[in-house]
């Protein structure tokens, strides 16, 4: 679904919102809510390229924003497993 951006830009989208208008893209979130840990919804402040997204980081960093990529997972955090020998 292609979309302008320009007619968001400044709009409180949902993640699922933000996942259908801009799949594999950067979003950048403003004033946003939480359930938990989770994203929820927020004030759409950017849709960012691939190309692009190190520049935003850096020029951003500042205003602390929430971005992520729409179409992937972002994966962090601790995994716990029990390494096994082969037989």
């Amino acid at each position: 679904m292609a979309v302008d951006k320009n007619q968001y830009i400044g709009k409180n989208l949902t993640w699922d919102e933000a996942v259908e208008f801009f799949p594999d893209l950067w979003v950048s979130f403003k004033d946003c809510v939480y359930h938990g840990v989770d994203f929820q919804s927020g004030t759409l402040v950017a849709v960012i390229e691939d190309d692009d997204i190190g520049k935003y980081i850096c020029s951003h960093i500042e205003e602390n924003p929430y971005f992520a990529r729409t179409t992937e997972n972002q994966f962090g955090g601790y995994v716990h497993g029990v390494l096994a020998e082969k037989y």
